[in-house]
């Protein structure tokens, strides 16, 4: 089963170290077992795409610190729909 879902997703350019957030919106999420690690790389991309449009993107270098749901109507709770790196400045 696969569900989209929109994310706040938290980043840290790695050529600066500033982090910073933005929306994600209709990510797919799988029913599966597939890795955290895998899930990571394909949010930076996301990431990357949707930071191109910016006055000031940042570099190719990014790094997921967090993510949450952005819907209004889902309940959010740590380490079950919310993820955050310990290096993340907005946990």
């Amino acid at each position: 089963m696969v569900m989209k879902i929109n994310l706040m997703v938290d980043y840290e350019d790695q050529a600066d170290w500033l982090q910073d957030s933005v929306l994600i919106e209709n990510v797919e999420v799988t029913g599966n077992e597939t890795s955290h690690l895998v899930f990571l790389s394909e949010l930076e991309g996301l990431v990357y795409d949707a930071t191109r449009e910016r006055y000031d993107p940042p570099s190719n270098k990014i790094r997921i610190v967090g993510y949450a749901p952005a819907d209004s109507d889902v309940t959010v709770k740590k380490g079950l729909n919310f993820w955050t790196h310990e290096d993340n400045i907005f946990a």
